[in-house]
């Protein structure tokens, strides 16, 4: 760092720069070279594109799906994201994300990832990509949290079909803790991809 304080020194013709712009500057190459470390370590190599290079190692899990709960390993072989790759996914670096690929739908990339709430506990989404592997939607397909009652506690819960049209239906249920009693079904939606990769709410034909 002193031979950068004194390259910048020497710079724009002598000019002299205040100590905060010095500080600046520094912090500046500190956290680029911060990026190419964490780039590094996720062995997806110095890439103007991570994403997609990281999409390319991926394996493809076809369609259809069926509500695995908890269990990840029912669904197939998730991975492991990135760190350099989370930011992109509107994650802060330090998340734990778990991934694996979905069949494309209308020329975009497709994403079934997992947000690990804790070591067994995952909150599932589909991602739809655009074509610089920007995110475009999301849709949260399960997710499990603690819910209490005036008379009653238990727990929300969802379940997800997917077909192979990529129809999407999710289930929201509440299921209390007295385990005889049988879950309570709150609301049914089905979802669909659009051309634009945004998802779109469907009419459940009874």
């Amino acid at each position: 760092m002193a031979a950068v304080l004194a390259l910048l020194s020497a710079s724009c013709g002598g000019r002299r720069h205040s100590q905060e712009y010095y500080e600046q500057m520094i912090d500046s190459i500190r956290k680029a070279e911060q990026v190419k470390e964490i780039t590094r370590q996720s062995g997806i190599g110095v890439s103007s594109d991570p994403v997609g290079a990281w999409l390319d190692t991926l394996r493809l899990r076809t369609l259809p799906i069926k509500n695995a709960g908890d269990d990840l390993a029912q669904l197939g072989d998730f991975v492991k994201v990135p760190m350099a790759v989370n930011e992109y996914l509107g994650y802060p670096v330090s998340a734990k994300l778990r991934a694996m690929a979905l069949p494309r739908k209308h020329h975009h990339d497709v994403l079934l990832v997992a947000e690990m709430q804790d070591s067994i506990t995952p909150k599932l989404f589909i991602f739809t990509m655009d074509k610089k592997h920007y995110p475009i939607d999301q849709l949260c397909i399960y997710e499990k949290k603690e819910e209490k009652r005036q008379d009653d506690f238990g727990e929300n819960l969802m379940e997800y079909y997917v077909t192979s049209q990529y129809e999407i239906t999710v289930l929201l249920f509440y299921q209390s803790h007295r385990q005889e009693q049988k879950p309570e079904l709150l609301n049914s939606r089905r979802y669909i991809i659009g051309r634009d990769g945004k998802f779109e709410e469907t009419i459940i034909e009874l």
